[in-house]
């Protein structure tokens, strides 16, 4: 009896210990995102990126601290001046999103970060690189659709992607105005899974759908 109460009271504390850890993770993690927001340069995102990689390392089964590693470095290049900064930038993030789909390769929302970082491939160099990134972006926004068809980032970005891409080739503001409508619905009642779940592009989308729009409709 002895012996099975001792084994019980270790299995108890392993999982009180465990539940502590976890919680000081997402406290930390809650923390970092917050910061965020208030970030404005170079610096204050590239410092983000780099607290996300560290709590990475120790949460290795974790998909957000890597995820927001890497949305912390594109938001870096697109603030950056200078395109060598901002492909840097772009390089960085690349790792962390291909380390972390090693973990988890169905995941829509790192799928649709893939596609953010390669709209910030097109803005470096619009007439050299927007016919090859506007396709990679439409693939993989796309497969982001199918791993989760309810994730309003994913339709937001292929709006944006349509709504550059030239009328001759099936873009312009009547081919993506109907998935800026559709993100700007699926956004309303998206109830995030987690606290540490992406919530960006929700005022981002709702601006292209009054600006680009409101006059086609």
């Amino acid at each position: 009896m002895g012996k099975y109460f001792i084994a019980s009271l270790l299995i108890i504390q392993s999982l009180l210990a465990f539940a502590q850890a976890e919680n000081e993770y997402v406290q930390v993690m809650v923390n970092q995102k917050k910061a965020i927001k208030m970030a404005a340069t170079e610096k204050d995102f590239q410092d983000l990126a780099d607290n996300f990689e560290r709590i990475s390392t120790t949460a290795t089964d974790k998909w957000h601290p890597l995820y927001y590693a890497a949305f912390c470095s594109i938001n870096k290049s697109f603030v950056a001046k200078d395109a060598e900064v901002k492909d840097n930038g772009l390089d960085q993030a690349q790792k962390f999103i291909e380390k972390a789909l090693e973990i988890y390769p169905e995941e829509s929302e790192l799928w649709v970060l893939q596609g953010l970082l390669y709209q910030g491939r097109i803005q470096i160099d619009p007439m050299k690189r927007g016919r090859e990134y506007s396709q990679k972006a439409n693939q993989v926004l796309n497969k982001a659709r199918t791993f989760n068809p309810e994730n309003p980032r994913a339709h937001y970005l292929l709006g944006l992607n349509t709504l550059h891409t030239p009328k001759a080739f099936g873009g312009g503001p009547e081919t993506a105005c109907p998935l800026f409508k559709t993100a700007n619905e699926k956004f309303a009642k998206h109830i995030p899974d987690h606290v540490l779940s992406p919530t960006w592009g929700g005022e981002e989308c709702e601006k292209q759908y009054n600006g680009n729009c409101l006059k086609v409709e």
